[in-house]
């Protein structure tokens, strides 16, 4: 049984028995993995004060011999992801990440740690729904608001699109479907995507919350 050493970010720890955890975890190098990390809830374990979310981590463990569950060997607590205040914008956060990276997906652990920063680095409001944005966005869910979904055309920020279908079209590929996107909320949410200081409205919030829940919806996907 080989052991894997990598760099890891933990969704949620489950207990087990009387004093173990069942583990999931984004890795770096190796997807979204289950460990079993035995005597993980007795007092003076040296691993329960190390497995917190929202923290990097480095752990090593041990490949099962059948299944599909590792054993937890080592684990160390590196630097926060999110200030204090932001830890319950951070628990949606990773809870809306398991779901879009399921057991089985490659992709999960850039996405996340990338939806930290872009949480860290605005209000918890507009910050919880720009970073969730972000992860649909690199895992290939949405496309940019640059562009029409569907002829790939580059529309310009002075022009509205329309959202249809959980797509944001141009006006000639929508044909007159849809909701219109007007120019300015476009810009606003873009903007505030790439530029923490640029701020969308409440409203602009409230429609870009919509669309992710579209999203969610179109793909099945869990919107817990």
């Amino acid at each position: 049984m080989a052991e894997q050493r990598d760099n890891a970010l933990l969704l949620r720890a489950i207990p087990y028995s009387d004093s173990s955890l069942i583990l999931h975890c984004f890795t770096q190098h190796h997807g979204r993995i289950s460990l079993m990390s035995r005597g993980a809830r007795r007092a003076k374990n040296l691993f329960r004060a190390s497995l917190m979310p929202m923290y990097q981590l480095q752990i090593r463990w041990k490949e099962p011999r059948t299944g599909s569950m590792g054993t937890l060997l080592e684990v160390q607590r590196l630097n926060p992801l999110l200030p204090e205040k932001l830890m319950l914008a951070g628990q949606s956060l990773i809870a809306r990440a398991s779901s879009l990276f399921p057991d089985g997906v490659e992709q999960g652990f850039d996405e996340l740690q990338h939806a930290f920063k872009t949480l860290a680095e605005r209000d918890e409001t507009s910050g919880l729904t720009a970073a969730i944005w972000g992860m649909l966005e690199q895992g290939g869910w949405v496309g940019d608001f640059e562009h029409c979904w569907h002829c790939s055309e580059k529309i310009d920020f002075s022009e509205s699109m329309a959202w249809y279908q959980a797509h944001l079209l141009c006006l000639d590929c929508a044909q007159n479907r849809g909701i219109k996107l007007v120019a300015g909320c476009r810009k606003s949410l873009f903007g505030h995507l790439n530029q923490p200081m640029i701020k969308p409205s409440v409203e602009h919030i409230k429609v870009w919350n919509n669309m992710i829940e579209a999203v969610l919806s179109s793909h099945q996907i869990s919107k817990r």
